[in-house]
């Protein structure tokens, strides 16, 4: 144990080849005090967990992720064209329901709001992802930030984390997991692989200089596909701190 500081499923291996990625005020509905310019600026995540493949990725996600200095969150609207699971993943999705992470739902054109807030203290994200199902209104969050070590870590509610990597590809931004863990009070717990969920694989894709494309996916290694999602976004005018 370590501690650290602070669906028609699409199958995931389309993806892979291209690739050779609680708690607190709600996001949607609180603004944050004013922070320091360090703490305050969303796209410095990135930057330290991109390194030098920063300056690779392209300009129009870069400004996506940048706030003023007057806006306390970034906020994206758009709608999910698709929300797929297969009978597996919505039982997967129901067993831990409590932890609200995944939807069971099958769906299509389903409104949808994503907001980025940075934390109060340290370098990291509170996000906010909200579907807008006709009989539901399926509501998380995560917090992502950077570990002792330097990986880019999301924990959601639950107790459930998992380690990100991140993938710059021409007009894209992946996140692709790299394993996952039970975090409590500061403590991590490395899953063993049998345990995993399956691998999961966001993709950001730019269209223009206010649209981008979203992909989830996420596939088990013995089961296949379990979850697919895919939708058009764009970053609207943000909460004034």
């Amino acid at each position: 144990m370590e501690r650290s500081n602070t669906a028609r499923p699409a199958p995931a291996a389309c993806v892979e080849p291209a690739l050779a990625g609680l708690g607190g005020e709600s996001a949607a509905t609180a603004a944050a005090p004013r922070l320091p310019a360090a703490a305050h600026d969303l796209a410095a995540l990135l930057r330290a967990a991109l390194g030098p493949r920063w300056a690779l990725l392209h300009p129009h996600i870069r400004a996506r992720f940048a706030l003023a200095p007057d806006e306390s969150q970034a906020e994206y609207f758009g709608t999910m064209h698709q929300v797929r699971c297969t009978w597996l993943g919505g039982l997967f999705a129901r067993l831990i329901r409590y932890a609200r992470v995944l939807p069971h739902h099958n769906a299509e054109r389903v409104p949808f709001r994503f907001d980025v807030q940075p934390l109060r203290e340290g370098l990291g994200w509170l996000k906010t992802r909200t579907y807008h199902f006709a009989d539901e209104v399926f509501s998380f969050r995560s917090r992502m930030s950077l570990g002792r070590d330097g990986v880019l870590l999301e924990r959601f509610g639950g107790g459930l984390g998992m380690r990100v990597r991140l993938e710059v590809l021409p007009n894209r931004l992946v996140f692709v997991d790299d394993g996952y863990f039970l975090h409590w009070r500061g403590y991590r717990l490395p899953l063993p692989r049998p345990l995993w969920p399956g691998r999961f694989v966001l993709v950001h894709r730019d269209l223009d200089a206010t649209r981008f494309e979203v992909s989830i996916d996420v596939a088990h290694p013995w089961f296949g596909p379990l979850f697919h999602q895919d939708g058009t976004f764009e970053r609207t005018e943000s909460v004034r701190g």
